[in-house]
């Protein structure tokens, strides 16, 4: 029995310590989101004695909890302060992102660095944004001089002539469970059953951040933090290993006995 409990042990503080390089590792990834180790009483089958089983991993947890905003000198670099999530779209496939560095691909979309491309809210007839079908985010031909994006994601191209052209409004997303996102890789989300629905909105309104344009959100990963977690899981990993020795010297040593009671 102790050796199964401190094998289980070896292994939730193997996985937290897992869990703990990753987020060391992404420091300095923009929009990076840090994770937990979640760890639940794994009990014995047939027991209901507490403690009786060791210890299990109940789930990798994300925790998205806002980083600080950086700036930068890329006009289309943009973070969101507050809640909420840019829409990007992988050919087709809604991702959402924290990760704000973007720019425009050689066909005039706004993409990010995997070449997903950022969604707005279209201008409709009557000068208004078309809330509910947002689509990718394109720059308009011409002698373009400049984008800015203000703080409610209105994206305005200006041109060489002095005129200037509403592109669109930058779309961004909340769930009612953050928590619960699919992670994508490379910073991006997509939904799940755990996050719900996605709830499209605009920023500066009802539950979604502002925008900050020329700026990024770092990771929420705090290096202090995550180097004192390191430092404990290590030392857990140390302790469970030393119960594991202690019970195989202890295991030789009956088997030994009894070797010697059979052999008188």
């Amino acid at each position: 029995m102790p050796f199964r409990i401190a094998l289980s042990g070896l292994n939730a503080a193997s996985a937290g310590l897992r869990t703990t390089a990753n987020n060391i590792a992404n420091i300095g990834t923009t929009g990076f989101r840090q994770s937990r180790a979640e760890f639940a009483e794994l009990t014995a089958a047939g027991s209901r004695t507490a403690g009786s089983g060791g210890v299990r991993i109940s789930g990798i947890a994300q925790q998205q909890t806002q980083g600080n905003i950086q700036f930068t000198n890329n006009a289309l670099d943009a973070a969101i302060g507050g809640e909420g999530f840019f829409v990007l779209s992988d050919s087709g496939s809604r991702l959402y992102t924290r990760a704000g560095e973007f720019s425009v691909d050689s066909t005039g979309y706004v993409v990010n660095a995997q070449g997903d491309r950022l969604q707005a809210y279209p201008v409709g007839s009557n000068g208004r944004f078309n809330t509910s079908a947002p689509i990718d985010l394109r720059v308009a031909t011409g002698r373009v001089t400049g984008i800015s994006v203000d703080q409610t994601g209105l994206v305005v191209a200006h041109y060489s002539n002095g005129q200037s052209t509403k592109l669109g409004k930058v779309a961004v997303a909340n769930f009612a469970n953050p928590q619960g996102l699919q992670q994508a890789g490379d910073t991006t989300w997509a939904e799940s059953s755990a996050s719900g629905t996605a709830v499209l909105g605009e920023a500066g309104t009802a539950s979604f951040g502002l925008i900050q344009t020329g700026a990024l959100e770092t990771s929420n990963a705090d290096l202090t933090e995550q180097l004192l977690n390191m430092i404990e899981f290590s030392r857990q990993l140390e302790v469970q290993a030393r119960v594991i020795r202690t019970a195989s010297e202890n295991a030789d040593t009956v088997t030994d006995m009894l070797g010697e009671r059979e052999t008188k």
